[in-house]
């Protein structure tokens, strides 16, 4: 499975998915400043899961979903770097990623919202 993190995500969550043996794109590392539109065409690419904090991505009709691997966003403000880290290895613990593929997936500090791909 390969995520990418973007840079406004901690970058502890980077550290504990690589550590995890996962492999990872970080944004702040390789790609710092890039525009919107290129981290989800490169998510698109590479067939991976974006992880973002980044609220404009929930625009489904410019981001729609259904064309990666899923997009996680992050939505609470002020969260330190290990309650960040907490909230997504939760989520990755209790979920089958092959599921989420093409749904947006919204993480609470308590709870989470999977909204599944559309169908037409």
């Amino acid at each position: 499975m390969k995520f990418i993190v973007d840079e406004n995500v901690s970058f502890s969550v980077v550290r504990k998915l690589r550590a995890l043996g996962y492999n990872v794109i970080a944004i702040a590392e390789e790609y710092a400043s890039i525009k919107d539109q290129s981290i989800y065409e490169m998510a698109i690419k590479q067939k991976a899961i974006l992880i973002t904090r980044d609220y404009h991505f929930t625009n489904s009709l410019r981001y729609p979903p259904e064309k990666t691997e899923g997009i996680v966003y992050i939505r609470h403000g002020n969260l330190k770097s290990n309650e960040e880290v907490d909230i997504v290895f939760k989520f990755l613990k209790n979920c089958n990623l092959t599921e989420i593929k093409g749904s947006f997936v919204t993480l609470y500090k308590k709870s989470l919202k999977i909204r599944p791909p559309r169908t037409r």
